[in-house]
């Protein structure tokens, strides 16, 4: 079981995935550009890799960490201001790259919806709120039922976004899902990860929704562009996942000794997802391998362990001068 967390989990709460890993990226950015040695380089590094180790099941995170450090390792550089140009120019790609990947995911995602739909959805997720935006542009209307997504309520903020953006939106408990999904015509998440066998790390709660729609018969479709493809995973995921613990026991239960445990991702397995929604188009869980094999160019891919990667690009900042 894992040890109960606080950090950067507890600060992310109410943001879906690629908005938490924003964060991260965003301050590591902000770190390198003002740092003004060798030293805050490298602190910079750590920090980024510290995130992950909180965060282990953000794809985005681990391939941002993979470009950084991959153009650290192998570019030409001779300077501390060469090393910093190369990660900003790393760091400002992808972000473009992400935001072309959302729209075009959110698209292709919206292009599945129907005037009179009634979306399911976990949670918040900006891939689906922009799905469901596209769609409406289309001017298809649609009713959103958002469940609150506990213990971090990210639910809420995606309710009050989407009554702001002007869908007819019912918030709902997490133990409502079952009965809600027989009122579904469609079922929508995001996702924090897409792994190599077409499974998905998601939010927990997003696989009682997936068993509930296929219950349901209901389509469930993951709306995540390419940046949140994990290749690592084509030989496991092993990480535990971040929990919070005692906090979510009210204090005289837990005067008594009543402990608490709330695991907050989960795994949801390729059978109970019909479709991901992609910037490259609507693709079956069991593609995935083919768009891994296109964007590395084999499979499996043969990938670097990301320590390495860490240990290569430290060592070279570090040949740059003193610490």
């Amino acid at each position: 079981m894992s040890q109960a967390v606080s950090g950067f989990i507890g600060r992310v709460r109410g943001l879906g995935a690629t908005e938490a890993s924003e964060l991260v990226i965003k301050e590591f950015r902000r770190m390198i550009e003002n740092a003004a040695s060798v030293s805050d380089v490298l602190e910079a590094l750590d920090y980024l890799k510290a995130r992950i180790e909180e965060y282990p099941f953000s794809a985005l995170l681990v391939n941002v960490a993979r470009e950084v450090f991959g153009a650290l390792a192998e570019r030409k550089y001779k300077s501390l201001e060469e090393a910093k140009n190369i990660i900003i120019h790393e760091l400002d790609d992808t972000m473009r790259a992400v935001l072309e990947e959302t729209e075009g995911a959110a698209e292709i995602a919206a292009r599945r919806l129907s005037d009179g739909d009634i979306v399911l959805t976990y949670g918040y997720s900006r891939s689906v709120i922009r799905a469901l935006e596209k769609a409406a542009a289309m001017g298809k209307k649609i009713r959103v039922i958002v469940a609150e997504s506990r213990p971090l309520l990210d639910g809420l903020e995606a309710a009050k976004v989407l009554v702001e953006k002007g869908f007819d939106t019912t918030l709902i408990v997490d133990s409502a899902m079952r009965f809600f999904a027989r009122e579904a015509t469609k079922a929508l998440i995001g996702a924090d990860a897409v792994m190599a066998d077409g499974s998905v790390v998601s939010r927990t709660g997003s696989g009682l929704l997936a068993l509930v729609a296929n219950e349901a018969r209901v389509r469930l479709i993951v709306v995540a562009g390419s940046y949140k493809l994990y290749p690592e995973t084509v030989y496991g995921l092993t990480v535990e996942t971040p929990a919070l613990g005692d906090e979510i026991v009210p204090e005289d239960l837990r005067s008594l000794g009543v402990q608490g445990y709330a695991p907050l991702f989960e795994i949801i397995p390729s059978h109970l997802i019909d479709a991901l929604a992609t910037e490259r188009g609507l693709v079956a869980p069991e593609a995935v391998p083919l768009i891994i094999k296109e964007i590395y160019g084999e499979w499996p891919p043969e990938l670097e362990p990301l320590d390495n990667l860490v240990a290569r690009a430290s060592k070279r900042v570090m040949d740059l001068g003193e610490v």
